[in-house]
């Protein structure tokens, strides 16, 4: 099933607009038709992670009640930033959608690894998304971002993380009521508990990291109990990747997220000490 997911995803968002803003530096020539010869032929990509920042948080009370039977909606990331070098020569698979569908390829797994039994519907038109509620949708993005949230900031600022780095802590926040009713309005719309959006994804691409180029990778993820109005959780998280080997980065860029990812989902915040 969650196979399937995916291609859907992947076809979804080939040919159709999805909710999220869409930025992608662009590609020169046919160098996306010709095969690659700078990407290395064989082995796994080895990357060296540095200057990291990072922030993660959790809603004690709403992240110890999850329902692992509850439905949970899965929305494409909300704005994605795509840069490179218009001279890249192994950047030729690098897109904002191709990062997109990688970023919900680990989502999917570490997800059926948390809460196998959830159910996680993605929330694009033709999926759990009537094709009648397309305009409702590619509005909700914008809807969404504009929302203040931390220090009376967009959801789409990344200041308040940036300022907090290096810090775990467990918080309970009052949601402003605007963006509360937004949540539980959607949550009633589609008959959903949980929605997982990832804010801000912002990759862009150097070919002269490491051995065989690097990119640096910015994400906020987030986590929301739509029903009772409230943050369950949400992570930071941002990196430097360099290549280590001679294999170039031209796919998975998120595995280095994965491991990240993990620890919010994962964590035992009964046990849970602030730092």
């Amino acid at each position: 099933m969650k196979v399937l997911q995916l291609m859907l995803l992947s076809a979804s968002m080939l040919f159709v607009a999805c909710a999220g803003s869409r930025d992608s530096a662009p590609e020169s020539g046919d160098m996306a038709d010709t095969p690659c010869t700078e990407c290395g032929t064989q082995g796994e990509i080895e990357l060296k992670i540095m200057d990291e920042k990072f922030y993660r948080e959790w809603n004690p009370v709403a992240f110890s009640r999850i329902d692992s039977n509850a439905v949970v909606g899965v929305f494409p990331s909300l704005k994605v930033t795509a840069t490179r070098p218009e001279d890249c020569k192994m950047c030729h698979s690098f897109s904002a959608d191709a990062l997109d569908f990688d970023l919900a390829r680990v989502e999917d797994s570490l997800f059926a690894k948390a809460f196998p039994k959830m159910q996680r519907d993605l929330m694009i038109v033709g999926m759990r998304v009537p094709d009648a509620d397309s305009m409702y949708v590619d509005s909700l993005s914008a809807k969404l971002l504009a929302e203040k949230f931390v220090e009376g900031k967009r959801l789409d600022d990344v200041s308040p993380w940036v300022n907090r780095d290096g810090v775990e802590q467990t918080l309970s926040r009052q949601l402003p009521f605007k963006l509360k009713d937004l949540l539980s309005s959607i949550a009633s719309r589609y008959e959903l508990r949980y929605l997982t959006i990832p804010l801000v994804l912002d990759v862009s691409m150097d070919p002269d990291l490491g051995k065989k180029g690097g990119f640096t990778w910015q994400i906020v993820w987030s986590m929301w109990d739509a029903r009772y109005g409230e943050l369950v959780c949400l992570t930071y998280s941002k990196f430097t990747a360099a290549t280590m080997s001679r294999v170039a980065p031209e796919k998975e860029w998120a595995t280095p997220f994965a491991g990240r990812l993990w620890k919010l989902l994962n964590t035992d915040v009964a046990h849970f000490e602030n730092h």
